[in-house]
């Protein structure tokens, strides 16, 4: 019994640390500066560990990370957060250092509100094992791209048969906020560069990219139009290409990639805005074949 006693007040004084953060309860009358000279830390790390301004001030019965484990230093940004009272999505954003925008996109986010205990994703998830597999062939969408731009076959296809053409060579590259490469491309970047291939230049963002062209009805849609979504944002935040038959080609959020899905999707059906027409048929245009 004595030898227990013993084990456990040595445990009190020197805890374990192995599996843990160690961390420190705020007492009346301390400071920053006496809390990091007991834990043998900086002032700058304390603040750090915690997500603290500088200008932070500590309550009696505040619990502080003093220190991590190296383990849990090779991956000190997490996964998710857990909204608290009084949180905002800038407030969020700001804490981990990330733009507002992204995050909203990384959670499908069309507003701002939040809700007490609502579980954010702080990283995109992992891409599905198919897309890292195509991974390895994207040095080669460049040249391919350029082969068929090049080619006699080309010619004898019309402005939306080339649009569709190009849109669904880069089908599987994976979507990242912001990007606008074969490495990772977000839906307007995507949308700029399909266009671009057909000697359309567009804006960078679908918010811009929706001044564009002529409006066109959901019941008019013909394959080569922009639709466009509200999702992060009140404005026009997504943006996609119509296939035809209900179907739109964009660079997906969700899917993680480049993707096909159907407008009569609950998703998309409630977030649709509108869409924009950017080819017309002209037969006095060598680039559109007249019907028949």
């Amino acid at each position: 019994m004595k030898r227990f006693c013993l084990v456990a007040a040595i445990l009190l004084v020197f805890p374990v640390y192995a599996n843990a953060d160690v961390t420190y309860t705020v007492k009346k009358g301390d400071t920053f500066s006496a809390i990091s000279k007991r834990h043998k830390v900086s002032v700058k790390e304390i603040l750090k560990l915690n997500h603290l301004r500088k200008s932070a001030k500590l309550k009696t019965g505040q619990n502080l990370i003093v220190k991590r484990t190296e383990a849990e230093k090779e991956n000190i940004q997490p996964q998710t957060y857990t909204v608290r009272k009084g949180d905002t999505i800038y407030k969020i954003a700001k804490k981990f250092k990330m733009d507002v925008d992204e995050l909203k996109d990384i959670n499908l986010l069309d507003s701002d509100k939040l809700k007490k205990g609502q579980k954010l994703l702080l990283v995109a998830e992992e891409l599905p094992a198919e897309t890292k597999q195509i991974k390895t062939t994207k040095a080669n969408l460049d040249e391919e791209i350029k082969n068929i731009s090049e080619s006699e076959e080309l010619t004898s296809l019309d402005m939306q048969e080339r649009l569709i053409l190009f849109s669904k060579k880069f089908l599987n590259i994976p979507y990242k906020f912001g990007g606008s490469s074969s490495m990772g491309i977000d839906c307007s970047a995507y949308v700029q560069k399909v266009y671009s291939l057909i000697g359309i230049n567009l804006p960078r963002s679908a918010r811009l990219q929706f001044n564009e062209g002529e409006y066109i009805n959901k019941d008019s849609l013909s394959i080569g139009d922009l639709v466009f979504f509200r999702t992060y944002a009140s404005f026009p935040s997504h943006v996609g290409i119509y296939l035809g038959n209900d179907l739109f080609i964009h660079a997906s959020s969700k899917d993680k990639k480049v993707s096909i899905d159907n407008l009569s999707a609950p998703y998309y059906l409630k977030r649709f805005i509108g869409a924009k027409r950017l080819l017309f048929e002209d037969k006095e245009d060598e680039n559109i074949r007249p019907e028949g």
